[in-house]
């Protein structure tokens, strides 16, 4: 706790700041009593958090070995960074980088003769590797994973761009302008 830079985040954010940003970066669901002990604030605090967040949609509960843990929703968490690509980036950024990802994973198919990330992973159990080249292909991988996810949240950026944008642009009336 005397952690310098643990200090400066209470500092700069409140407890239930802390808690929703805990909450996003959940990689599996945890306690309240977890999510507390991350975000160094009292049960109760997260626990209160938590639920605004489960009733707000942010979050999801899920009951693992008879205890309830909370997780991101994963619908909310697409939506919103769907949102973000779109605000962050105009429709040619968004199909530039759609164009460099695609070439990407295409570069790593060819250069290990496979079409899927998942067939490059079973190269480490079928062949015999040296420690290198375990380590290479499994970066591959996670990176071919990653340019998969990016590459789907890109293309649901675009599909939705145009109706986005439209909608976001208001007069001055408040009313939506559809052009």
């Amino acid at each position: 706790m005397n952690n310098p830079n643990r200090e400066a985040w209470k500092d700069r954010y409140s407890g239930r700041e802390r808690v929703r940003m805990v909450v996003e970066t959940l990689d599996e669901p945890a306690t309240v009593s977890d999510i507390a002990e991350e975000a160094d604030v009292a049960w109760g605090t997260a626990d209160s958090e938590l639920e605004t967040l489960v009733a707000g949609n942010k979050a999801e509960e899920h009951t693992v070995d008879g205890q309830t843990r909370y997780a991101p929703n994963p619908v909310q968490t697409l939506i919103e960074e769907v949102l973000d690509l779109i605000s962050e980036n105009s429709r040619d950024e968004l199909e530039s980088t759609l164009v460099e990802h695609t070439a990407q994973v295409e570069s790593l198919a060819e250069k290990y003769e496979v079409e899927t990330a998942s067939e490059l992973r079973n190269k480490l159990v079928e062949e015999d590797l040296t420690t290198a080249e375990m380590r290479a292909i499994r970066n591959a991988a996670s990176t071919w994973e990653a340019l998969e996810t990016e590459t789907r949240l890109l293309k649901h950026a675009l599909q939705l761009y145009t109706d986005v944008t439209q909608l976001s642009d208001s007069d001055s009336d408040g009313h939506t302008a559809i052009a």
